[in-house]
Parts: structure tokens; sequence; C-alpha cells
């Protein structure tokens, strides 16, 4: 057995409880320590702290190209744009495929959180070739 690392993020929000509904509603994050001040969520297996830091927020325009994401295996991706089409969840930009039928093949949508955090969520059809990482799969090859 290998071992797992953990990543860790933290930024600032507008509202914790708004922000923490979205999270666990509509990502299925678990949320783990919590105050009046911040929360810690796990979310893909890793750890996300949550600040309640109105004054820190930027709007979408300030924030340029910054955001987070992650990288599903393609049928839990699948699996994750119905869920927050069934959700009725509003995309900051809708499922697309780009590439379709080539090697490296990949799928991607982006989210807002309530804070104008951007979350970006893709798949790779084939995760070795697209990430130049032959003979690691990170558990990755699953259609």
């Amino acid at each position: 057995m290998s071992e797992r690392y953990i990543f860790h993020l933290a930024f600032p929000v507008s509202d914790l409880a708004t922000t923490k509904e979205f999270y666990v509603g509509h990502l299925g994050a678990g949320v783990g320590r919590e105050n009046a001040e911040w929360l810690d969520l796990l979310l893909w297996g890793h750890q996300i702290t949550l600040h309640q830091r109105p004054d820190d927020v930027l709007s979408r325009e300030r924030q340029g190209k910054r955001h987070f994401g992650v990288i599903l295996p393609w049928s839990e991706w699948q699996q994750l744009v119905e869920h927050l089409r069934a959700r009725e969840v509003v995309f900051l930009q809708k499922p697309e495929i780009l590439l379709a039928g080539t090697p490296r093949e990949q799928a991607k949508f982006y989210l807002e959180d309530p804070s104008n955090n951007v979350i970006e969520i893709k798949a790779y059809r084939n995760f070795t070739t697209t990430l130049k990482q032959e003979g690691t799969t990170y558990g990755y090859e699953r259609t």
C-alpha cells in the first residue's frame, strides 16, 4: 500500500453557511471541524478550509484566472454532471467534451461557489497519455 498525501487549500468566503451548503449539497463534501470563523471540508479526499472573511472575497473579474479543481475518472465526471443538472445548478461554463475521439480527449466544466471561487472539474479519457504520465494511473484509467 502506497502513502497518500492530502492536499490542503484555504480561502476566504463571504458567508460560511451558504458556502458550506454549496460544497456539501452540490459537491458532496464532508464537514470536519468548524466554528464561527472557519470550517474544514473534505472534498474528493482533500481538505478545504473556508474562512469567514467577506472583505477578502474578490469579484470573479478581479480574480483573473484564479481557480482550483479536480480531475475525476470519466464515469464519475459524467455522474457529477447529471447530479448537478438534476439539482439545477448553474454552470459557470457548461460541461463540454474537447478533442473528442483523440488520445487527448477530455471533459470539463466550471462552477462558481457563492463567494466567487471558481472550480474546474475535468476528466481525461486517457489520463496517462494526456498528462504524459506513462506507467502511473492514479486510479483514473476507469471509464
